[in-house]
C-alpha cells in the first residue's frame, strides 16, 4: 500500500514537472496580433523599395521618361486608378511580374505615351483606354536591366518608382524642388514621399507585421523575428532609447542599427552599429519558443518587453522601435493593440535673418526693406538616436489678399547643424500690405539618403516689410563720424582763412574783401550739412562797405589787433 502511494506521488511530481517544463518552453512569447497600417505606439514598419528621380528630359521634344514598377504579393486588389492628366509630356513605362491581369482606370493625357513591358498584363476599364495604343517592349531580367534598356532607348530615365498594391497613382506635373536632382538614375532605397511629381496611395497592408507588448520595469528588451520564408535582406532599425535587442532573420539578412544610446544586441545575422560591423553570434530557428529560450538565456532572465514578427516580402525595410510609455499603458503580460499614431512631432521652427551669416535673427518688430534679400533657417529638435534631415518643397508669401509663390536658393551651413536647413529668397516689390506671412511646406526625413519622410506640414513666420522708395535727391548721407570729420575740417579752414586775412592786412595795410570770409563760412556750413546739393541755391550777396567808404571800420580793426574777436562779432 505504501509502495503504491509512493508511486502515485512520484507520478504526480513528474506530471507537475512536465507541465512546468511545457509552460517554460511555450511555443509563443505572447499572443501576436496584426498591427493595422504597420504602425502603432511602439513599432513602425516602412518598406523602402528601390527607385530614383533625376532631372532628365529627352533631347529635342524634352519628354520625361518614367518607369512604374507594380508589385503584388497576392492576387487581391489588383486594380488601381492612373491619372496622368496633369503630367508633363512623357513616356510612362509600366512593368510588373504579376501573372493575373492588372485592371487600370485611366484618366488619359495625349502628351503621355504609355509603354508596357512584355509579360505585363494591363487591362484598361471603363472606356478609359489611352489615346495611343500602348507600345509593348521586351521585358528585362530585373529592375537594373530594365533601367539600362530605357536609358539606352531614350537617352536616360527621369524616375523609377516601385508601388506595392497601389490604389491610386497621380502624376502632378511638379518639376522643381529646392535641391538639384542628379542627372543619372541610380537605384537606391526610397519612399514615394521623396517624389513630388507623383502621389501614390496604397492599399493598407495586412498580416505584414504582428507584435505584442508586455510592460516590465528596467531596461527594455525587444525581440524581432523574420521567418525564413520572408526574403528581406536589409533592415534599418531606429531606436529612441537605451535597449537590449534580440534580432533573428533568414541567412544573409543585414541589420543596420541607428542609435546614439548604449545598445546591447544579439543576432544570427550581420549587424552594422555606427559603422562597426558585428559578426553573427550563433544560430536559432524561427520558432518563437526557441527564440524565447535563447533570448532569456543570453540576457540572463531579462523579461521581454516586445516581440514582433515581420512578414513583409521586401528587400529593404525601415523599422522604428520606441518605449511604450502611455499613462494607460499595458499591464504586465497584457496584450495591447492601440490605434495607429503619428511617430513624429511637427516641432519645426523658422527664423529669419537679414544677412547671410545667420547670426542675429529678426524679431517680430523688425522691418526689412523690400529691396533686400531675406535669409531663412528652418530647424527641428534633435531626435535622440535617429538621424534625420529637413526637406522644403515650396514656399509662398501671403499679403492679404494676395498669395505669391517665391523662388528659393539653398544656403550652405558651414557649422555643424544636422537639424537645420538654410535658404534665402528675394523680396517681392508689389504686394499691397506691409505685413507678410511666409509659409513653407516641409517634411522630416529619417535617413540621410532617400529615407522615410513623415507627412508634409506647414511652418509659418510673420515678416514686417518697409517699402523701398528711391530718394529723388542725389545728396549723400553721411554717418556721425563723417559729419564730425567734415565739421572739424570746416573749422580748420575757417581758422586758416582768418589768419590769412590778418596776414594780408598787416603786410599791405588794406583789408581783404570780407566776401571771402562769408564764402568760407558758407562752405563750412554746407560741409556740415553733408549735402553738396545746397551749392545750387543762390545765396544773398553780402553788402559790406568798402574800406574807402567806412574809415571807422579800419580804425576799429587797426586799434584792436590784439583782440580780433570783437571785430568778427
Amino acid at each position: 500500500m505504501k509502495m503504491m502511494k509512493m508511486k502515485s506521488i512520484t507520478c504526480l511530481i513528474a506530471v507537475l514537472l512536465c507541465v512546468r517544463t511545457a509552460a517554460s518552453d511555450s511555443s509563443v512569447i505572447c499572443e501576436l496580433k496584426d498591427v493595422p497600417g504597420n504602425s502603432n505606439d511602439w513599432i513602425v514598419l516602412k518598406e523602402t523599395p528601390l527607385g530614383c528621380w533625376t532631372d532628365f528630359t529627352t533631347r529635342g521634344d524634352e519628354r520625361e521618361v518614367h518607369i512604374l514598377n507594380l508589385l503584388y504579393t497576392h492576387d487581391q486588389n489588383m486594380f488601381f486608378s492612373l491619372n496622368v492628366t496633369a503630367a508633363n509630356p512623357s513616356v510612362l513605362i509600366i512593368t510588373s511580374t504579376a501573372t493575373p491581369a492588372i485592371q487600370v482606370v485611366l484618366q488619359d493625357n495625349p502628351a503621355v505615351a504609355i509603354v508596357v513591358t512584355n509579360g505585363t498584363s494591363i487591362k484598361f476599364l471603363g472606356g478609359g483606354s489611352p489615346s495611343h495604343p500602348p507600345e509593348v517592349v521586351p521585358s528585362a531580367d530585373g529592375d537594373s536591366e530594365l533601367l539600362k534598356w530605357a536609358a539606352d532607348t531614350y537617352g536616360g530615365v527621369t524616375s523609377f518608382t516601385t508601388a506595392r498594391h497601389p490604389s491610386n497613382v497621380i502624376f502632378t506635373g511638379i518639376k522643381g524642388k529646392l535641391f538639384q536632382r542628379p542627372s543619372t538614375c541610380d537605384l537606391q532605397p526610397e519612399t514615394p514621399a521623396d517624389k513630388h511629381f507623383i502621389n501614390l496611395e496604397l492599399f493598407e497592408p495586412s498580416n505584414e507585421l504582428q507584435s505584442c507588448y508586455m510592460k516590465h520595469p528596467g531596461e527594455q528588451l525587444h525581440v524581432i523575428n523574420i521567418p525564413d520564408d520572408i526574403k528581406i535582406r536589409h533592415v534599418s532599425l531606429h531606436l529612441s532609447s537605451e535597449s537590449k535587442l534580440f534580432l533573428r532573420g533568414p541567412p544573409n539578412t543585414e541589420w543596420k542599427i541607428h542609435s546614439s544610446h548604449d545598445i546591447k544586441c544579439w543576432s544570427n545575422n550581420l549587424i552594422i552599429l555606427n559603422d562597426l560591423r558585428l559578426p553573427p553570434r550563433g544560430n536559432v530557428s524561427d520558432e518563437a519558443g526557441d527564440i524565447r529560450q535563447k533570448a532569456m538565456k543570453y540576457y540572463d532572465g531579462t523579461s521581454i518587453n516586445s516581440y514582433s514578427e515581420i512578414r513583409l516580402n521586401a528587400p529593404h525595410i525601415q523599422l522604428w522601435i520606441s518605449d511604450y510609455t502611455s499613462p494607460s499603458g499595458p499591464a504586465e503580460g497584457q496584450l495591447t493593440t492601440p490605434a495607429p499614431t503619428s511617430k513624429s512631432a511637427a516641432l519645426f521652427e523658422m527664423l529669419l535673418f537679414s544677412s547671410p551669416d545667420f547670426r542675429s535673427p529678426l524679431d517680430s518688430s523688425s522691418k526689412v526693406l523690400s529691396d533686400k534679400r531675406v535669409y531663412a533657417e528652418i530647424s527641428h529638435p534633435i531626435i535622440e538616436g535617429i538621424p534625420f534631415s529637413i526637406k522644403v518643397s515650396r514656399c509662398w508669401v501671403r499679403s492679404t489678399p494676395v498669395v505669391r509663390k517665391i523662388s528659393l536658393k539653398e544656403e550652405s551651413c558651414f557649422n555643424d547643424c544636422p537639424n537645420k536647413l538654410r535658404f534665402s529668397f528675394e523680396m517681392l516689390q508689389d504686394l499691397p500690405s506691409s505685413s507678410w506671412d511666409l509659409e513653407c511646406t516641409v517634411q522630416l526625413c529619417f535617413a540621410t539618403h532617400h529615407g522615410f519622410c513623415d507627412k508634409e506640414t506647414q511652418v509659418k513666420r510673420n515678416l514686417q516689410v518697409k517699402p523701398y522708395i528711391p530718394n529723388p535727391n542725389p545728396c549723400f548721407e553721411f554717418g556721425l563720424s563723417a559729419v564730425l570729420g567734415i565739421a572739424f575740417g570746416g573749422f580748420l579752414i575757417g581758422v586758416l582763412l582768418t589768419g590769412a586775412l590778418w596776414f594780408i592786412k598787416i603786410r599791405t595795410g588794406h583789408p581783404v574783401a570780407l566776401g571771402m570770409r562769408s564764402a568760407a563760412a558758407e562752405l563750412s556750413v554746407l560741409s556740415l550739412s553733408g549735402c553738396p546739393c545746397g551749392l545750387t541755391k543762390r545765396q544773398p550777396v553780402p553788402t559790406h562797405p568798402s574800406p574807402s567808404e567806412d574809415s571807422s571800420a579800419n580804425a576799429s580793426i587797426g586799434s584792436t589787433q590784439s583782440t580780433p574777436t570783437s571785430s568778427m562779432a
